[in-house]
């Protein structure tokens, strides 16, 4: 779908202005990501723009993690995706309490002896804008980002302090009140982290690449991974034997 089809269903629904939209649904096109995870879709409107691009493409497929709050936005996501007709592109997550969690059942379903396979090519994070959450939110998805791939942040700059009078804005002592917690997470984490190049800063968005020979291969530890694994078989069989000699012996 081409960008001026796209914007004429999103340019008045929030939270991702026209402008933002061009760019991101321009980078979809020009990197022609196939696989791509967000953390934080809101009304579903970068979603939308995302796979706006992936069917220009030719093809791909977005999951997109969010709280299940997001029912009750107006327009929530689904709306969006029926009015647009991009629902085959995009399958929404939602999450019982956090998408950190999600994660972690992502990591597990690719994680076979010790090793990831990473399936995506572009990551999105633009959810809760804390340390505690995107922070490691990004530690998680790295595992799951291909070599070469890209990663997105939005609202670097942003503060909580901006959200004042929210229950969970006021439960934060008042150092974290006036942080920008994702520029901290973008200069602390992944600045410094050593399979990562190519960083731009706009003044909202953060982008990062990830080297293309950042990955260790399955086989280089395949032996070692194997060897831990079956060592650790071996102990907790012999663990849960001694327990159960022990629960005999008090019955």
């Amino acid at each position: 779908m081409l960008f001026p089809d796209i914007l004429s269903h999103l340019e008045n629904v929030p939270h991702m202005p026209p402008e933002r939209g061009k760019l991101v649904y321009d980078f979809v096109r020009e990197q022609k990501p196939r696989h791509i995870l967000e953390l934080g879709f809101a009304h579903g409107t970068s979603a939308c723009y995302m796979a706006a691009a992936l069917e220009e493409n030719g093809g791909g497929h977005i999951t997109t993690i969010d709280s299940v709050v997001a029912k009750s936005r107006t327009p929530d996501i689904s709306s969006l995706l029926e009015r647009t007709g991009l629902g085959a592109y995009v399958e929404p997550v939602y999450a019982a309490r956090s998408y950190t969690w999600e994660l972690m059942k992502l990591l597990d379903q690719h994680t076979k002896n010790g090793c990831t396979d990473p399936q995506y090519d572009f990551l999105f994070i633009d959810g809760g804008h804390t340390w505690d959450s995107d922070g490691f939110s990004f530690l998680l998805a790295d595992r799951l980002l291909r070599p070469g791939g890209w990663v997105l942040f939005d609202d670097v700059l942003w503060t909580p302090s901006e959200s004042a009078g929210e229950d969970w804005v006021e439960a934060l002592p008042p150092e974290e009140r006036e942080v920008a917690h994702v520029e901290k997470i973008f200069n602390l984490l992944v600045v410094p982290h050593p399979s990562y190049d190519s960083f731009e800063f706009d003044g909202t968005w953060a982008w990062a690449r990830k080297k293309p020979d950042a990955a260790v291969s399955a086989g280089d530890r395949s032996n070692v991974v194997s060897a831990i694994y079956a060592r650790s078989s071996s102990e907790r069989r012999k663990f849960l034997l001694r327990r159960y000699v022990k629960r005999l012996l008090r019955v």
